[in-house]
């Protein structure tokens, strides 16, 4: 097991952990846990595809404001299945992908052949910590062939 499944590791499924531990392993990836504070992106846009109240809303809030204040363009950014800005159906590749749950798990290296970076928040919730897996491409050479 990774260091960054250090107190969240109940929370991602054994192939998962599997998958991931053989990234690092095979230094294709870096992975670190983040815990994302409750925030409010400056263009909220991109959260209008869920309620008020919905656990989705409150994770895809904290990490578009967490990529805001570290001056990550959005227009780059493919949001748990969909891009935050732009058509779905453009050709641009998205740099940096984001999950929630695991759902898209089996894209995180299919991602990583042209993106920079994945954010996968372990267990969405309304009002527990957002438990948070930074996973950054070291060496593309060295990733899994699909």
């Amino acid at each position: 097991m990774i260091e960054a499944f250090d107190g969240i590791d109940r929370w991602v499924p054994r192939p998962v952990r599997i998958d991931l531990t053989d990234l690092v392993d095979r230094k294709a990836a870096t992975i670190r846990q983040l815990q994302l504070p409750d925030a409010e992106p400056a263009h909220p846009a991109a959260l209008t595809r869920w309620s008020e109240t919905s656990p989705l809303r409150r994770t895809a809030a904290a990490v578009l404001a967490h990529l805001e204040a570290n001056s990550r363009p959005l227009d780059s950014v493919y949001l748990h299945g969909e891009p935050v800005i732009g058509s779905r159906y453009s050709g641009t590749t998205w740099q940096t992908g984001i999950g929630f749950g695991w759902s898209h798990h089996r894209s995180i290296s299919h991602h990583l052949q042209e993106g920079t970076d994945w954010f996968e928040v372990v267990r969405p919730t309304r009002t527990q910590p957002l438990h948070t897996l930074h996973i950054t491409v070291q060496d593309r050479s060295a990733l899994p062939r699909l």
